[in-house]
């Protein structure tokens, strides 16, 4: 399925941003995207310096950016989501920066994430997916919150805008019981990882849950909160799928998606053509998309209070007293 354009008058002029995971695929695109539309300064970070730095040439280079933007700043910063030091690490870095400089932050992407072909641990003791793409992407979304609360103006609301997908919609995502232990640290043994996609799909339910607990505790007055779906666009994917399938989705990849520029589209989108009425909901190719129904029914609204408070728990342990005053 397509992506449509993005609205003919989209501007980011004069606008801050800052993506994580923006060394290559969407969260690269997202942020050249938006430096073509005048963002300026935009913050990237990656896992290590050396390819921060790459990007940050990487973009500034780019043809449409020195003919439309050519003021533009790009500052890379180190971000290791598989570790909370390097989560922590980053957020009191970036957080001391903009205070030093007297800076607001408008706009948070938060994309960086993997998709693991099997079981692994993090150096945190927890399942790497179930780390990278919820545990720190929620600790990082909560230590960036305060900075966007005090960025927003009478004339522009700060966003924050959580990468999810379709996959949250599948079923028989939920395979360890809830008991009356904490859920999350549940979720990192070898018998808790049924597959690649249930521990991914998993992963970005988790996410909107989050997300949507996050966006009923946080007006959209201060920061408008939505999450997207860009579908199935030709990333660097098939590089973590094993050799000898990796030919087979190359080739599915170059037929069923779009274009990594159209997803980086509907990023932009949710930050920037919508408004306080997305607050809290998903799009999926720039469209509103009802979550699944374990996300709205019933028992989804018993496990969003149930996963909020023990996701506050495990990001309590590292950060104590993150998001206390929610």
């Amino acid at each position: 399925m397509s992506i449509p354009d993005l609205p003919p008058n989209t501007t980011l002029e004069g606008r801050s941003v800052l993506v994580t995971g923006a060394n290559v695929g969407l969260g690269y695109a997202s942020a050249l995207k938006a430096l073509q539309l005048g963002a300026s300064p935009v913050y990237i970070t990656t896992r290590t310096a050396s390819k921060g730095s790459n990007a940050r040439d990487s973009l500034l280079a780019d043809p449409v950016v020195k003919q439309r933007n050519p003021s533009a700043v790009v500052q890379a910063y180190e971000l290791e989501m598989a570790t909370w030091e390097g989560v922590t690490s980053f957020a009191n870095k970036f957080l001391a920066d903009r205070k030093v400089a007297g800076e607001t932050l408008d706009i948070a992407i938060l994309n960086a994430g993997i998709f693991n072909m099997g079981f692994e641990l993090a150096p945190t003791g927890n399942e790497a997916v179930l780390q990278v793409d919820y545990l720190s992407t929620a600790l990082v979304a909560l230590l960036l919150l305060p900075l966007l609360e005090s960025s927003t103006t009478q004339e522009h609301t700060a966003r924050l805008m959580i990468v999810s997908s379709t996959t949250h919609t599948y079923e028989n995502l939920l395979t360890v019981p809830f008991g009356d232990s904490n859920y999350i640290d549940s979720l990192s043994t070898k018998e808790a990882f049924s597959s690649p996609r249930q521990r991914y799909g998993l992963s970005k339910l988790l996410v909107v849950f989050f997300l949507r607990e996050l966006s009923s505790r946080v007006s959209s007055d201060k920061v408008i909160i939505n999450t997207v779906c860009p579908g199935m666009i030709k990333t660097e994917l098939p590089r973590q799928a094993p050799w000898f399938i990796r030919p087979l989705m190359y080739v599915w990849y170059s037929l069923a998606t779009n274009p990594v520029e159209k997803g980086a589209d509907c990023y932009i989108h949710a930050v920037a053509s919508v408004g306080k009425d997305s607050h809290g909901l998903w799009y999926q190719r720039m469209k509103l998309t009802p979550y699944a129904d374990i996300v709205t029914n019933s028992e989804g609204e018993e496990l969003q209070k149930r996963i909020w408070n023990d996701t506050m728990q495990v990001l309590g342990r590292v950060v104590p007293g993150v998001g206390s005053d929610l």
